[in-house]
């Protein structure tokens, strides 16, 4: 029997003659001894030989070198007390060689293996060279946490009643959010299929079909820009719906889930094992972004109401108008700890998205100071005081703009860059916060045109009446969402809604957006006719994989969680995809490239 896991070879082996397989981790000739640290997937395990005993085969290490593919057999002895190493499974034995097969030479590989931080090889050789980066511990045990996840993910949901089902590949194409990766059909030409953004359509179907509790490891496909939390192409979601579930049913699942399986991968410790709720325009006016970071506090505050009638009229004139911003940020304690130079530095992330500048108020122990003093009254400056509460040692600073989306941008950049100045955020710590109350339809700035926030196919707050009265007063952007996001340390890793089963209310919804009923019946006829036999009313969710496991081990990059990822460019240097194709084969496909 040959062992390729060496975890469990320890002194219950002591005197056994047994045969390993691994790669060479190091090799080294201490004074005449030469020790080989052979490497499975698992763990090292230390070989020794000695030219007195076996000097031919000594000959033959001689010329090993790192990576060399080994078949080693001998016996186990124990090690000497000053050589025993703790860090190690097999650390208290060692394997004296009697016999030894070269099974593989290996060339100068292209880069350390063993290498980290600032030392690591650049992404673009690693991806060319993925099955050298496996071999990476770090990256080893990041796929096995991956691994160990999914497989305790699958078992709770299975212990939890639900059932497994893998939904199609090739499918229609749907709008989600993104753009679908399209498939040419060679049988029926000029025709294509897509390849799914997500299995929702299919998921909400097995509801209709009877099905109660559904959940897959499912492949999701989607033509996006890649950035540093986002990859190109194809992903994994922990994916899931529910027949007469609604926000409160998977809010609890959620929680559960978090803290019977989540929470058990990783070092980081939860802050709080309730998953935490706010509402869209809470996390927007408090922090300027839907995924913020509730590690740390931070919250802006709108102060519209103190500077309506005061005789600042920048404020003033933003004050009175409904669409405007006027925030204040109150750093309690901070204010000997800006500089001039910080200050600056904050004006300049300011400019960035288009303000002209960011004011300011220095509450020092010899009184308050700031530019705009000069603009406001003595009882302005008072009612200020006492609306937000401030004492000798803070520090204020103020956002003003009639465009909501500038200020919703600098609060985030802003609150981010003094949360890490002041070092408030707190690494070991996991903080997941449920986002709901998001509207249900968005307007295009550029086309002025009505377009789904989120899932088309969910449901608002209110019935078709809702929908239609919303629609005559012109107050649709107003119509809140019976969605949901869960966000951790600000990335989104969970998405989700309750679903819209009446098929009129949704042909309804899309006449909204722009959809002719011709055109819905055409791509989602399936679906408009599956509700028409009757359907329980239903909601699911879908965790993203990837990030999920970003957030649980703390890496800033989603490709080095991911096995095999495309480049930042959507390029995968290792097989050299996307690649072009033979003529031969695009006319099967009936296809010409322009």
């Amino acid at each position: 029997m040959l062992h390729n896991d060496f975890s469990g070879i320890n002194k219950t082996f002591l005197d056994k003659v047994i045969t390993v397989g691994g790669f060479v981790h190091t090799i080294r000739d201490h004074g005449g001894l030469i020790f080989i640290d052979l490497r499975s997937q698992t763990d090292l395990l230390q070989c020794v030989i000695d030219p007195q005993t076996n000097p031919d085969l000594f000959k033959l290490v001689e010329g090993i070198h790192s990576e060399y593919v080994l078949k080693i057999t001998g016996k186990v002895i124990a090690r000497t007390p000053e050589a025993v190493n703790p860090n190690l499974l097999t650390g208290e034995v060692e394997l004296v060689i009697s016999d030894l097969e070269i099974v593989a030479k290996a060339k100068t590989l292209p880069f350390d293996i063993h290498a980290e931080g600032k030392n690591l090889a650049g992404e673009d050789s690693r991806l060319k060279y993925r099955y050298l980066d496996f071999r990476r511990e770090k990256l080893k045990n990041l796929l096995t946490l991956r691994h160990k996840l999914i497989l305790q993910t699958r078992n709770w949901f299975d212990k939890e009643g639900f059932i497994e089902v893998q939904t199609p590949i090739l499918a229609n194409s749907s709008p989600e959010g993104a753009r679908d990766y399209l498939v040419p059909s060679r049988i029926h030409q000029g025709k294509f299929y897509a390849l799914p953004q997500s299995p929702q359509q299919f998921k909400q179907l097995l509801m209709v079909g009877g099905f109660n509790k559904y959940f897959q490891i499912a492949p999701c496909f989607r033509d996006e820009d890649p950035r540093a939390d986002r990859l190109i192409g194809d992903f994994y979601h922990i994916d899931s719906e529910i027949a007469w579930a609604d926000e409160e049913e998977i809010h609890s699942i959620c929680e559960r889930l978090i803290n019977e399986v989540f929470s058990k991968f990783g070092e980081k410790k939860l802050l709080t094992t309730s998953l935490t709720k706010i509402s869209y325009d809470d996390a927007m006016n408090k922090y300027g972004i839907d995924r913020p970071d509730l590690r740390y506090g931070l919250e802006w505050q709108n102060v519209k109401p103190v500077f309506e009638n005061s005789g600042f009229k920048v404020f003033a004139d933003l004050a009175g108008n409904s669409s405007s911003r006027v925030q204040a940020l109150v750093l309690k304690g901070q204010v000997n700890n800006f500089s001039r130079s910080d200050l600056d530095k904050i004006q300049d992330l300011g400019r960035n998205f288009g303000l002209p500048g960011i004011a300011y108020i220095q509450y020092f122990e010899d009184g308050a100071k700031s530019p705009i003093f000069k603009f406001l009254s003595q009882e302005t400056i008072s009612e200020l005081d006492k609306f937000l509460n401030v004492e000798k040692g803070d520090l204020v600073l103020f956002l003003a703009n009639e465009n909501k989306e500038i200020i919703f941008k600098a609060q985030h950049q802003i609150r981010t860059h003094i949360g890490k100045k002041l070092n408030l955020i707190d690494e070991n710590l996991l903080s997941y916060v449920w986002i709901d109350e998001f509207p249900f339809f968005e307007k295009d700035e550029k086309t002025q045109k009505i377009d789904f926030t989120h899932n088309p196919f969910s449901m608002w707050r209110g019935d078709i009446k809702t929908l239609l009265e919303a629609k005559e007063k012109g107050t649709l952007l107003d119509l809140k969402a019976r969605q949901y996001d869960i966000a951790c340390n600000g990335y989104e890793i969970l998405s989700g809604g309750v679903r819209n089963p009446n098929p009129e209310a949704l042909l309804e919804a899309f006449k909204i957006v722009g959809y002719t009923e011709e055109e819905v019946r055409h791509k989602f006829g399936h679906m408009l006719e599956a509700y028409e036999y009757g359907a329980p009313s239903h909601a699911g969710f879908a965790w993203g994989v990837p990030r999920l496991i970003m957030t649980l081990t703390g890496e800033e990059n989603v490709r080095e969680v991911e096995p095999f990822p495309k480049n930042g460019s959507g390029v995968d240097p290792m097989t050299g995809s996307p690649s072009t194709v033979n003529s031969l084969q695009l006319k099967e496909l009936g296809i010409k490239i322009s």
